[in-house]
């Protein structure tokens, strides 16, 4: 499970968001609110809150259409889970049979799901084929 990760607000917009995916490189952000888990944001969805500025208009229509759009918008809520006793290999199967690539790795308390964590698809294979590599990317 990763520790460090970028996370979002509901609030902000998705051009933000888009932002961010690109810079950082990744593919999914947890969208959280005062500490919370609240839902995901992937890649595919601002692709696809994304696609009606594309036909035909130029790519200003794009930007401005995203920026505004709130996150809250676009994300999804209710978003599979694990907790930190979860293993790996728990994580994994789970990851497959719901066809994801990002877990969120949750503390249930009173208040809702606090984010602790993430795992990814490149958590995993890190995990099992290249335990010491250290590099962000390549």
């Amino acid at each position: 499970m990763r520790r460090h990760y970028v996370s979002v607000r509901p609030d902000e917009s998705l051009l933000e968001a888009d932002r961010i995916m690109r810079l950082a490189r990744i593919r999914h952000l947890p969208v959280v609110d005062a500490g919370r888990l609240v839902g995901v944001l992937s890649h595919r969805d601002v692709l696809e809150a994304g696609i009606p500025p594309l036909r035909g208009g130029p790519s200003d229509d794009r930007t401005n259409h995203l920026r505004g759009i709130a996150i809250a918008d676009v994300m999804r809520t209710n978003p599979y889970t694990a907790e930190i006793a979860t293993t790996l290999c728990d994580a994994a199967r789970r990851m497959l049979r719901l066809k994801i690539g990002c877990l969120p790795v949750v503390r249930r308390g009173r208040e809702g799901e606090e984010l602790v964590g993430l795992i990814t698809e490149s958590d995993l294979l890190r995990a099992a084929y290249a335990p010491d590599f250290d590099e962000a990317s390549d």
